[in-house]
């Protein structure tokens, strides 16, 4: 890790930023890197460049869910998602985003990620890593080489692969425990989310106090609330807030599910800013990594409370961007995730509205539910449980149709619905009045809002790994990995006479 680290400090040992650079704007835009791999020296960043920016993921967000959590919004919070009132605003720049793989045109959250995290589309379930196996240059490492705090915030693992995606290069997603050693290697100066057990002793493979190395070079270990209170300014941070991903809003809301108490992502958010706020420059990432979670467990009321909860983490970034206006917020999602909907219910679809009400009502999410109906011991037990958890009492003929898919042994019509999450998912879409495409990402193109200084990149169809480009950019860094040939690549005009063309 040092020698990588020598290489990038080789790669950028001139001036980063400021008037002092070696080379001016003009200069440097006529010095484009000519071979893969290659760095140009730096250069004056463009005028207006963000001096802070802020990356929010809502991870698996498909248009519906968006749709449903502003639904939720309006009816319990008597607003709409800060999300859509931004679109009223003249100052906020609007795009979608084409977000595939190298190698399908339906990204996996790692794949995704590292889009953004290092210029390439790579393979699905690889983190900053060709398909070949050579590692790729992240974001992070150049950003933290020339000068920039780096933050990660998110309601997943924070190993998962949306953050990792920033700041690590591993042969698979699923490589936790090296994720984890990899941020402390490369110094992410703050990183706050689950998956505590990544960094113990007793849990990992290869019996590494991690929590001890981080302790040992000098970050501040935060497992508890009030350690993210009392959080020391002096010192980088590693919170560690659950053994897992931090629980699901609804069941630390329904009162049916005994869960530790965690720091809801506005509060981390809150901490990370103040933690950042003296420093000259910095990127954080932010992610409501659990909205994609329940919309792969076709859990409607899961995804939208843990949407509208990443709302109030964007409230808490405007907030911080009105009182430093050189801040960039980004706002996006990485793919969508079983396309939910509210669907047309009874005559003239008067029910509809009805039933969405029900969302309220949820109390547990449908793992928890599938866990106690498992445990239940007669059909009369197991539909106490779905009312007790959702106020729903299905027919019996509904839970005759589940059962098999409790067992195991259920067979659906289209094979993206076989499980018993979809199947129960499937059952309360009678209840909430919402259904799901499948328990699987989607390859929607997906909305990007930027509002700050550098916004104006962010219009128009733009491709992921954009960003890469625009971030390098407004710290004045021109640095380019090797592109990797994309499987199954569409041409939009392959087959088009061109007396259709447009």
């Amino acid at each position: 890790m040092d020698n990588r680290r020598h290489f990038l400090r080789s790669l950028l040992a001139a001036p980063v930023i400021g008037a002092g650079c070696a080379h001016s704007p003009s200069q440097s835009q006529n010095s484009v890197a000519k071979t893969p791999g290659a760095v140009v020296p730096a250069y004056v960043p463009p005028a207006g460049s963000p001096h802070r920016i802020i990356h929010l993921v809502a991870d698996g967000m498909s248009s519906g869910t968006l749709a449903c959590a502003d639904h939720y919004s309006q009816i319990h919070r008597g607003r709409r998602l800060t999300w859509f009132e931004l679109l009223r605003r003249d100052d906020v720049q609007v795009a979608v985003m084409d977000v595939r793989s190298q190698n399908s045109l339906v990204t996996d959250s790692s794949a995704s990620s590292s889009a953004w995290g290092c210029g390439v589309r790579i393979p699905n379930g690889k983190v900053n890593q060709a398909s070949n196996g050579r590692p790729l240059v992240t974001l992070y490492e150049l950003l933290g080489e020339a000068g920039w705090k780096r933050g990660l915030v998110t309601t997943t693992e924070v190993t998962h692969a949306t953050p990792a995606g920033f700041a690590a290069c591993v042969k698979s997603r699923n490589d936790a425990e090296d994720i984890a050693a990899q941020y402390l290697d490369r110094r992410v100066d703050l990183v706050l989310g689950g998956g505590r057990k990544y960094f113990q002793a007793d849990v990992r493979k290869d019996k590494r106090d991690l929590r001890a190395a981080y302790r040992e070079a000098g970050y501040a270990v935060l497992e508890t609330p009030e350690d993210l209170r009392r959080a020391p300014h002096d010192q980088r941070w590693i919170g560690i807030f659950a053994s897992g991903h931090l629980p699901f809003l609804v069941d630390q809301r329904g009162g049916l599910t005994k869960v530790d108490p965690t720091p809801s992502l506005a509060q981390m958010t809150t901490a990370a800013l103040k933690q950042f706020a003296d420093s000259e420059r910095f990127i954080l990432q932010v992610e409501g990594g659990r909205v994609d979670h329940g919309a792969h467990n076709n859990d409607a009321a899961a995804s939208i409370l843990e949407l509208v909860a990443f709302d109030e983490a964007l409230d808490v970034c405007l907030q911080f961007q009105k009182e430093h206006p050189d801040t960039l917020l980004v706002m996006t999602t990485d793919h969508g995730t079983g396309n939910p909907g509210l669907n047309g219910m009874g005559d003239n679809y008067g029910k509809s509205s009805e039933l969405f009400r029900n969302v309220s009502k949820m109390k547990q999410s449908l793992p928890e539910i599938i866990t106690r109906i498992n445990l239940a011991e007669t059909p009369k037990d197991k539909l106490a449980v779905i009312k007790q958890s959702t106020g729903y009492s299905p027919s019996n003929r509904r839970l005759d149709l589940l059962q098999p898919f409790l067992q195991k042994k259920g067979y659906s019509l289209y094979d993206g619905l076989n499980s018993d999450l979809a199947a129960l998912g499937q059952v309360l879409g009678n209840h909430v009045g919402i259904s799901f495409t499948s328990t699987a990402h989607t390859s929607d193109h997906v909305p990007v809002l930027a509002v700050g200084p550098g916004a104006d990149q962010f219009r128009g169809f733009v491709e992921n790994t954009q960003l890469f480009d625009h971030y390098l950019t407004f710290a004045g860094i021109q640095f380019h990995n090797p592109q990797e040939r994309l499987v199954a690549a569409v041409d939009a005009w392959a087959g088009i006479d061109a007396e259709h063309h447009v």
